[in-house]
């Protein structure tokens, strides 16, 4: 690969960096501050619901661009088995907080069927 395309690539993947930390950061900051003045209107026990499923969002989200971001440095920049075990790592933490997340935020696995009102 020509050395200005590797250039490029390193800035694009460090973007993505940057703009996936960034949003985690800025997303834990914007939520709790929502949360922080929703408790005082309504009250801590609806506040928190909602708080944790912003979360939720927030972290998955800034871990879909980490992960981008990884697998563009990866297959690209740094083919080597240690990078590719990172980027496994990475992508089964990000299945498993996935599923974990969709658990917490919806109360079902994300392969089950939504439960029905008429069944309850």
């Amino acid at each position: 690969m020509p050395n200005e395309v590797i250039e490029v690539l390193k800035v694009i993947t460090r973007g993505l960096e940057i703009v996936g930390a960034g949003l985690l950061v800025v997303g834990f900051v914007v939520t709790t501050l929502r949360w922080i003045r929703q408790s005082f209107r309504e009250g801590m026990s609806s506040a928190g619901e909602e708080y944790r499923q912003a979360l939720a969002r927030t972290v998955l989200i800034g871990l879909e661009v980490l992960v981008a971001a990884t697998i563009l440095k990866t297959t690209t920049l740094e083919s080597t088995v240690e990078s590719m075990s990172f980027l496994a790592i990475m992508v089964a933490i990000r299945t498993t907080l996935g599923w974990t997340m969709v658990l917490e935020m919806t109360g079902r696995w994300p392969w089950q069927r939504p439960r029905s009102d008429a069944a309850v």
